[in-house]
């Protein structure tokens, strides 16, 4: 087991053109404008403590850093300036082979001759165990073995066993489904008995419903072991089902690192508000007016909603001081109700989801759509105009030049 601290983590990339071609230099009249390229910031200032035990999931877009954080953890990039502790040993300058992790990939990495068994054994084949042995003086001394065979078929039938494939073992991956090939490559990780195991989007090359199925066997198998998981993903649901602490990550920086629940309820700024969630949040532009008993909120298109200041979250006391404020008002989806009186909305589309319904509709004067889940069974039209309620109780509410949350509970 095994318990991880990154701290000021940064990953830079020098940049390969060292100064403009000849042929710029020569011909770019404005020599200002002759700017040398810059080196690529992948990640910046990464800092986390990963408890022993933890299942940590680092989430964003394509591009954020995450699976570069992973592969610097692994030992597989240097890390350009920071430092990276396990358990009080520091890895910086540790060989990938001595840092007692497995690394599951995206592409499986199988080798195609190989069978199943084999694939799963080749790692336990060529590594070397620590032993005690004592010579015929009664001497002991520690020595360095391979793993018998039957230490490895041990080995490789526990894991079929917990991932359901044995009656896979004598197959090659070209006779196997993705699915099939994914568990193989998990078992080749777990008998090495990793300290750490790292996940690098392990389930992005398999169909929706195996993912699913997948999902669920990774956090069975995580419960199961009691191991140190560190898995990457850009699915916001991947991350929200299977980790007990999720990083959310945007241009190699840190944005939130939360539990799941505390991420979607109480969102620190407006890209985690809108990136964690099914459908995203929607945006309002407003103008907040008020004090600490109501709050005015000026839509685009001039309608007003008058709240109650007492039903809903804390708002920082700097923005409740009868002076117009430039906000962004945040609701989802499902805090959106057709009522009798609230703004006027338009609708343009639904998409009916089974028992749910999502209605897209925009301001009557506005051509920005906004999502409201339902689960109203009626006749929809396109262009029925309706009134939207507002739940106080739902909404957030974020400053428009920082993005920053304005309300209680964010983790700043």
């Amino acid at each position: 087991m095994a318990k991880l601290l990154l701290s000021n983590i940064c990953k830079v990339y020098p940049s390969r053109d060292k100064q403009p071609s000849i042929f710029k230099r020569l011909f770019t009249k404005d020599k200002s404008k002759l700017k040398k390229p810059e080196d690529f910031v992948a990640v910046k200032n990464f800092n986390l403590e990963i408890e022993d035990g933890e299942f940590v999931v680092f989430v964003g877009p394509s591009g954020c850093g995450k699976s570069t954080t992973l592969r610097m953890i692994a030992g597989l990039e240097d890390i350009t300036a920071g430092e990276l502790y396990m358990d009080d040993v520091l890895l910086n300058n540790v060989d990938p082979m001595n840092r007692d992790m497995a690394m599951v990939f995206q592409s499986y990495a199988l080798y195609p001759h190989l069978t199943a068994y084999d694939n799963i054994a080749f790692g336990l084949k060529i590594r070397k165990i620590e032993d005690t042995v004592t010579d015929k003086d009664g001497n002991t001394k520690t020595i360095k073995r391979h793993h018998t065979k039957a230490e490895i078929d041990e080995k490789v039938q526990w894991a079929a066993e917990i991932l359901g494939i044995k009656e896979l073992l004598g197959r090659k991956p070209s006779e196997m489904s993705g699915g099939q090939c994914q568990r193989v490559a998990l078992g080749r990780a777990i008998v090495r008995g990793p300290k750490v195991f790292l996940l690098d989007e392990p389930l992005s090359n398999l169909d929706a419903k195996l993912r699913t199925s997948m999902r669920s066997e990774i956090v069975k198998l995580h419960q199961r072991l009691g191991t140190t998981f560190i898995y990457v993903t850009h699915d916001q649901i991947e991350a929200m089902t299977m980790g007990t602490k999720i990083v959310v990550m945007k241009d190699g920086v840190i944005q939130q690192v939360d539990k799941p629940t505390d991420l979607f309820l109480y969102p620190n700024n407006i890209f985690v508000a809108g990136f964690i969630g099914t459908p995203q949040m929607n945006f309002f532009d407003v103008v907040l007016k008020g004090d600490s008993s109501k709050v005015n909120l000026t839509l685009e298109d001039g309608e007003t909603l008058a709240l109650d200041a007492k039903k809903m979250r804390k708002i920082n006391p700097e923005y409740l001081d009868n002076e117009e404020h430039n906000c962004v008002l945040g609701v989802r989806a499902e805090h959106l109700k057709i009522a009798d009186k609230g703004i006027n909305a338009v609708l343009s589309i639904f998409e009916i989801l089974g028992t749910t319904t999502h209605l897209f509709m925009h301001l009557e004067n506005q051509e920005k759509e906004f999502i409201v889940a339902t689960d109203e069974s009626r006749a929809w039209v396109h262009g029925d105009k309706f009134k939207l309620f507002f739940d106080e109780e739902k909404i957030h509410l974020f400053d428009k030049e920082s993005g920053l949350s304005i309300l209680e509970g964010a983790k700043k």
